[in-house]
């Protein structure tokens, strides 16, 4: 039901108007560049201002935050600022933007890429909700929080997460609304790169996500025995056979990125050659 009604109330963000923002008393300016509909309510020092609403034209496949707006430089996205906008396939945030608000990109369906620069500090509740087709994440070292459900139903999400990260909220990543019944499952495959030790590794093992710190971890152990062996070589081996004869592979994307030693993004024969040579090295104390 959350997502149905979150898929709702995407639709009718545009042009709704919160009760927060009825009793809101900051001067409200609408205004029109490049075809884009802006609304933005002035802050009190009359300088900067929040970005309240978006649209953006269908033709708009690429987007990028202003800096600034009638003359206002923009600091904040508001809450649902960009939600609904369902054509927008790539988004940059830049510099400027010091805060963003729930649900600020919501069911933006066709997203793939995200882009922030340094200075946000919290990526706050659903902020990215369901964005299904949502892939690349790019967070930036400044990053210390990712709220409740902040990337619920982002089946597609591909992103590392900064050690600088110390708080993640539920459901925050990994997970998607069960198919059959009420509550919350993980999403199929996910996998969660980050630091080890760090917040991200810790809500991985809680939810039973797939982790990897990307600067360590054992090359070729497939298995994840701990040792890379003859074992991993032959499950590469089994894995390259299912793939060159169109038999659907079974590896995951953990295992993937452990059994690709030479790097060409195909777990193949010459991966595990690589792993028997590892094996022969450690075997002979070499």
């Amino acid at each position: 039901m959350k997502l149905l009604s979150a898929i709702i109330s995407g639709i009718m963000a545009v042009s709704s108007v919160s009760a927060t923002a009825e009793t809101d008393s900051r001067k409200e300016i609408s205004t029109v560049i490049n075809a884009v509909e802006y609304t933005i309510l002035v802050n009190s020092d009359g300088k900067t201002a929040e970005l309240k609403s978006v649209y953006l034209p269908h033709s708009y496949a690429e987007a990028e935050v202003p800096t600034e707006i009638s003359g206002y430089t923009i600091t904040a996205i508001g809450e649902k600022a960009y939600a609904g906008n369902f054509n927008v396939e790539k988004i940059t945030i830049g510099k400027n933007i010091k805060s963003i608000g729930e649900k600020a990109f919501m069911s933006c369906n066709e997203l793939t890429e995200v882009t922030f620069s340094k200075g946000i500090t919290a990526i706050p509740d659903d902020c990215f909700f369901s964005c299904p087709k949502l892939e690349t994440v790019k967070l930036p070292t400044s990053l210390k929080t990712i709220g409740d459900e902040a990337f619920y139903g982002c089946v597609a999400l591909d992103m590392e997460i900064p050690s600088s990260v110390t708080a993640i909220g539920a459901n925050a990543l990994g997970m998607e609304a069960a198919t059959h019944e009420e509550g919350s499952t993980v999403i199929h495959d996910f996998l969660i790169k980050g630091t080890t030790g760090s917040a991200s590794e810790k809500y991985a093992l809680e939810n039973g996500i797939d982790f990897i710190d990307m600067k360590n971890f054992m090359a070729g152990d497939v298995n994840n025995d701990e040792t890379t062996d003859s074992a991993d070589a032959s499950d590469v081996l089994a894995e390259y056979a299912k793939i060159s004869t169109g038999i659907p592979a079974v590896f995951t994307k953990k295992q993937r990125i452990i059994g690709d030693l030479n790097g060409d993004e195909i777990v193949d024969s010459s991966d595990a050659s690589e792993i028997l040579a590892i094996y022969a090295k450690n075997s002979t104390g070499g």
